[in-house]
């Protein structure tokens, strides 16, 4: 996970200690270092024949949040079958900065009443634009 720190200090040309300290604050909000994302393959993404389309990356606390949130939103379908990622807050700030038809990241919040929350909206977390992960680490948009 270090590694995963000291790669996108490089990578955006950070001061390490900054960094420490900015992940130490997200971590204290977001509940956690570890989030689960779905992964698909790059041509399932955006299907609307080759057009770019703004993406926000979820993603949550554990996997059983991630597939019952995909469950209730119908975003599973057979024979598909989900593939989750593990991924450390460092590595998702680095997908948000490197990817740029990823524009937010929203972290859920693993709370009791996620399975009952309305299919069609994001569940409750913490909701980071890009510019706000630029703000927060201190990197150069």
């Amino acid at each position: 996970m270090d590694d995963d720190v000291h790669a996108l200090a490089a990578e955006q040309g950070l001061n390490l200690e900054a960094l420490h300290a900015a992940l130490a604050a997200l971590r204290m909000h977001a509940g956690g270092d570890i989030f689960y994302v779905f992964w698909l393959p790059r041509g399932r993404v955006g299907s609307d024949n080759g057009k770019k389309r703004s993406r926000t990356l979820l993603a949550f606390p554990s996997p059983d949040a991630a597939l019952g949130f995909a469950q209730r939103n119908r975003l599973v379908h057979p024979p598909d079958v989900p593939r989750l990622r593990l991924l450390s807050l460092a590595q998702l700030l680095r997908a948000i900065l490197r990817e740029p038809s990823i524009v937010a990241l929203h972290l859920v919040f693993d709370t009791e009443d996620l399975q009952s929350y309305p299919p069609g909206h994001l569940p409750p977390g913490l909701h980071l634009t890009r510019a706000d992960v630029v703000r927060l680490i201190g990197a150069q948009p």
